[in-house]
């Protein structure tokens, strides 16, 4: 009976370790890992593949929020020609939100309104 029991809580707390696919006795019930550094590699391969896998949206996003604090500083609005930002590395082609402002709808970046005006003037309005 107890044989049985043991050999039972043996199956039981015998787990697969997530990162190297190797067979151990768990310690804990919630253990998951053979060993602490297993668990750091994993979830920091797994923390990479995220980033790598969102990286097409971050860059310019981060590339775009540098230049847009940098071109404004304190002032709360601004306006520049669509080619000088192009140039300075702001990308179009990624937005975090919509934003109203006087009653229509603008792409955002952040805390950012974009508003294109025309002769291909932008306006670019703090909140």
């Amino acid at each position: 009976m107890i044989q049985s029991l043991l050999s039972l809580l043996k199956n039981y707390m015998t787990r697969k370790d997530l990162l190297t696919g190797e067979e151990f006795l768990a310690q804990r019930i919630n253990q998951k890992f053979v060993k602490a550094d297993n668990r750091v590699k994993y979830y920091n391969n797994k923390a990479n593949q995220l980033r790598y896998k969102n990286a097409w949206v971050d860059k310019p996003l981060h590339k775009s929020i540098c230049l847009l604090n940098e071109l404004l500083g304190d002032k709360k609005e601004a306006t520049f020609h669509k080619q000088y930002l192009l140039g300075r590395g702001l990308s179009f082609g990624v937005f975090t939100h919509f934003e109203y402002y006087e009653g229509k709808l603008y792409n955002a970046i952040y805390n950012f309104i974009i508003i294109p005006m025309e002769n291909e003037q932008i306006k670019i309005i703090k909140k």
